[in-house]
């Protein structure tokens, strides 16, 4: 009878063992089908645009890469202590990521604003584990590295079904020797600086390592004072061409600042007097130093607080008189195109 209940207390203690070993297991990781994108000001905490779109979002909105077709290939480490860890030739260790869609990091960027140089991005598993890279290996890759692309489909697969999506995989436009569009340990050397790459146990470097799976978030760590490098300047020019036809302005030049997607500018106001001896109709006139400009202008230009409309009267004006009106930038979240938006505001007077 003791033995009996020795027995039985040792099939308990061994299956206490077990389910306590089973409860220590980590949770399979689930492949994710959404990615959250924020873009933080140079604080580093401030949220200055942020958004969420699910895999179906991005197939259906966005460009998409990879033909379904085409496999992609990463490299994983070298260990045979006769080679070269860095492996030039692409033939060791290959990692085969399957025939792949899905979306450039670099146009989920720029659903916030975009990234510019100096910036750096965050590519963020579920479980917290990422990657960083620079402003240039996002949006100016060279053609061995290729796109950096959020994978969501796998053979044929989406996710969740892809269970190792939402997945980083690089799409190099270069091939091995085989044919294999490989991006390999010496193209991340080559294309990545040092502190994007990964090189494990800092003996055995891997390209595999940057592959980054179940992505659930994408961070930009911004050195801009805001959402974007949008500087502006402005000239006015009043046409005094006719006699009787003549205004004049208080000032000459107007700098609204960077003004960022989404953001506003401080209010600018310009005094326009009529100089002639006819009541005039005043217009204004955007002259865009390139079609971004004028794009820009045409979806960011206020005036009284409506959207600049070059057919538009903006002020009536008696002789002798002066009519102030107000002028601001207010950019759309939407706004993607990076750079200066230099322009000639001319304004024009027309006798009535």
């Amino acid at each position: 009878m003791m033995k009996l209940k020795i027995r039985q207390n040792m099939a308990l203690a061994m299956l206490l063992c077990i389910v306590m070993l089973c409860s220590a297991l980590p949770a399979q990781a689930a492949a994710t089908t959404e990615v959250h994108i924020v873009k933080y000001a140079p604080d580093g905490t401030t949220i200055l645009y942020e958004t969420t779109v699910t895999t179906e979002w991005m197939e259906n909105n966005l460009p998409v890469h990879g033909d379904g077709t085409t496999h992609y290939y990463h490299q994983g480490p070298v260990f045979d202590e006769n080679a070269d860890p860095w492996d030039p030739t692409e033939t060791i260790n290959l990692k085969d990521k399957g025939a792949l869609k899905g979306t450039d990091v670099k146009d989920l960027c720029d659903l916030v604003g975009g990234m510019s140089s100096g910036d750096e991005i965050k590519i963020k598993a579920f479980d917290g584990f990422y990657k960083s890279f620079a402003y240039e290996d996002v949006y100016t890759p060279e053609a061995e590295q290729g796109p950096m692309v959020l994978c969501w489909c796998k053979d044929g697969n989406y996710a969740p079904t892809y269970d190792e999506g939402i997945q980083l995989i690089f799409f190099a436009q270069t091939t091995n020797a085989a044919g294999q569009y490989v991006f390999g340990n010496w193209d991340m050397h080559e294309c990545l600086d040092e502190e994007y790459r990964y090189n494990y146990s800092a003996v055995y470097p891997s390209s595999n390592g940057l592959s980054v799976r179940t992505i659930s978030d994408i961070e930009i760590y911004t050195t801009q004072s805001s959402g974007g490098s949008v500087s502006t300047s402005l000239a006015a020019i009043a046409n005094v061409e006719v006699t009787m036809v003549g205004i004049s302005l208080n000032r000459t030049e107007i700098d609204y600042g960077d003004v960022g997607p989404g953001l506003s500018s401080d209010s600018e106001l310009i005094e326009i007097s009529n100089i002639g001896s006819s009541v005039v109709d005043v217009s204004l006139e955007v002259e865009g130093e390139s079609e971004t400009a004028q794009n820009f202008y045409g979806q960011s230009l206020f005036i009284d607080d409506e959207l600049y409309n070059p057919a538009t009267t903006i002020a009536h004006i008696v002789t002798s008189s002066s009519e102030d009106i107000v002028t601001q930038l207010s950019v759309p979240s939407d706004w993607n195109e990076i750079g200066t938006q230099d322009a000639t505001f001319v304004f024009w007077a027309e006798e009535i």
